[in-house]
């Protein structure tokens, strides 16, 4: 399914649908309950950002003799659909401020936990076997390029963020008749692999490429930075469920998350600080 039109009202529509994915690694059966083991963290993971988590979980039980850390990691979209359906993982980790502000207002999110842990910018990706030559953003305009796929702004942190850099580049009324929205982020990318799409906007880094699972090695490259404007990054925040029945525990997680001494870390495996991820717009 294809959304041609971002003017289209399709955000009651889209949150009432929970799509089939290869995204997660494991997912819970059923709603998750608040009674658990207070030495296990549940974690809801946006898959993208799986393998910095790992690290982080991997230091923190490795510190914390008896304690451990289970990663469920989905669609951030997908994500909210869950928790709104009463799962209550302990920690929330997402990019941007689509999935986890909604989840905020809505009162299932501890917003006094909120933490930036690492930052993103955005980027042009193309097929691998594109023979259309793309070096700038401004040549999304070609007339050879038909086609640029993103996920919808408003639903998605990626679909806002993508719009927003797009406007102030003076270039998203004129890449209307071009737009191909697709539902997720991954459904986008999705068709970029596929060769179906011309051009997508992406978050830069993209940790999914590295996730062969879902894409075919080397079926996307990036072609040109998409400049999100002075001083802008998408941000990756943690945040502690309201109903988190080890809310301490995840806390002290969130603190190894956020810290200086994981930066490095964290940015090896793909999530950089936002002055690395401003530096390289």
């Amino acid at each position: 399914m294809e959304l041609r039109s971002p003017g289209r009202t399709v955000l009651l529509a889209l949150l009432g649908v929970v799509w089939a994915s290869g995204c997660a690694r494991e997912r819970a059966r059923g709603p998750e309950g608040v009674s658990r083991d207070p030495n296990v963290l549940l974690a809801y993971v946006a898959c993208s950002l799986v393998p910095a988590v790992e690290v982080a979980r991997d230091r923190f039980q490795a510190e914390n003799a008896g304690k451990s850390i289970r990663i469920e990691g989905d669609e951030p979209f997908k994500l909210v659909g869950r928790l709104e359906k009463g799962e209550v993982p302990d920690l929330l980790i997402s990019p941007g401020e689509a999935e986890i502000g909604v989840l905020e207002r809505e009162g299932l999110l501890d917003r006094g936990t909120r933490e930036p842990i690492g930052s993103m910018g955005l980027a042009i990706a193309v097929p691998a076997a594109s023979p259309i030559d793309i070096r700038s953003y401004r040549d999304l305009t070609s007339r050879r390029l038909k086609s640029v796929t993103m996920s919808p702004p408003g639903i998605t942190s990626l679909g806002t963020d993508g719009k927003q850099a797009l406007e102030r580049a003076g270039l998203w009324a004129k890449l209307q008749n071009k737009l191909v929205l697709q539902k997720t982020p991954l459904a986008a990318l999705k068709l970029l692999a596929k060769g179906d799409a011309d051009a997508g906007i992406i978050y830069d880094p993209c940790p999914r490429l590295a996730l062969r699972d879902e894409i075919p090695p080397d079926s996307v490259k990036l072609a040109a930075r998409l400049p999100m404007g002075e001083g802008r990054v998408a941000r990756v925040y943690a945040v502690v469920h309201k109903r988190s029945p080890n809310a301490l525990l995840a806390q002290r997680f969130l603190r190894l998350l956020a810290s200086e001494e994981l930066r490095p870390a964290l940015a090896q495996a793909g999530l950089p600080t936002a002055a690395e991820a401003q530096r390289q717009q």
